[in-house]
């Protein structure tokens, strides 16, 4: 999946490459937040209960697999482990670019992907030679790699590109009330994909910027606390009778607790539980 989406990714990026006589790159730290504290809380006792030294010290930190777009437009991958330093990343330097940075724990089989990113808009996250991420950054950039993977049929799409796009006034409008609050506080509820490929094919409208249509998903006996994928979501509690019921849409996401990992959709959902030498559920 990831080799076809970066193919549809060439054509647009490598316009980026071919403008003018080539793009100046200079090097940035990379500077990041703290967690979300329910995930910050929720891996750290996840650690800390296991007894048998299953887990590595920083178990509880997370990995990271960076993703930003170098020298002929294409996307580099970096990979760092907790405790291994900030890295500098070369970045273009004449056109707004994009940084992702996906939070992984491979103690607990979460791979990259699996939650929301971290992410900035170059240059308007530059401050000195630091670069800074942020969870609401993670959304303008993967906002921004949509838009220049999206499919472009006319001459007006092509000139619709990420590194032009107004994104100071974009900020604003996710920060002002002319979007639902819904979204304002969960900006993972929006369909990113498809905003960018309306806005690449007819122009930008915040109109589009909306909650997908949810539905509730009754998972009986499976109980316990979860976190979701985003970083914006509260935790979800199982009801009193022991059922769960996430919201899901078309689109399967994940829900992680310490029994293991659910993954549902209107669908269905599939259930990964995990037990460590003890007998006792985990992530493991």
């Amino acid at each position: 999946m990831r080799h076809k989406l970066l193919a549809g990714i060439a054509f647009p990026l490598a316009l980026l490459a071919a403008c003018q006589n080539g793009p100046i790159r200079s090097t940035y730290r990379l500077v990041f937040p703290e967690l979300p504290k329910h995930w910050s809380e929720f891996f750290a006792g996840m650690s800390s209960e296991n007894s048998m030294g299953i887990f590595s010290k920083n178990s509880h930190e997370p990995h990271w697999r960076i993703e930003w777009v170098a020298e002929g437009g294409i996307w580099r991958e970096r990979e760092l482990a907790p405790g291994g330093g900030t890295p500098g990343i070369p970045l273009i330097q004449e056109w707004t670019t994009a940084v992702l940075a996906w939070p992984f724990w491979p103690d607990f089989d979460l791979l990259p992907g699996m939650m929301r990113p971290l992410g900035a808009l170059f240059p308007w996250d530059a401050s000195g030679g630091n670069l800074l991420l942020s969870w609401e950054g993670g959304v303008e950039a993967v906002f921004w790699k949509e838009m220049a993977a999206a499919d472009r049929t006319t001459s007006a799409a092509n000139g619709r590109l990420p590194w032009y796009f107004d994104w100071p006034r974009f900020r604003e409008l996710l920060e002002s009330g002319n979007i639902p609050e819904a979204v304002r506080r969960d900006l993972w509820l929006a369909d990113w994909k498809s905003i960018a490929q309306k806005t690449v094919q007819s122009g930008f409208d915040r109109r589009r910027i909306a909650s997908r249509t949810f539905s509730t998903l009754v998972i009986p006996g499976i109980g316990g606390h979860w976190i979701g994928s985003s970083p914006f979501a509260p935790p979800l509690d199982a009801a009193p009778d022991g059922s769960l019921r996430p919201s899901v849409t078309a689109t399967p996401d994940a829900w992680i607790s310490p029994m293991g990992i659910l993954k549902c959709s209107v669908s269905g959902w599939v259930f990964i539980a995990c037990e460590d030498t003890t007998g006792q559920n985990t992530l493991r």
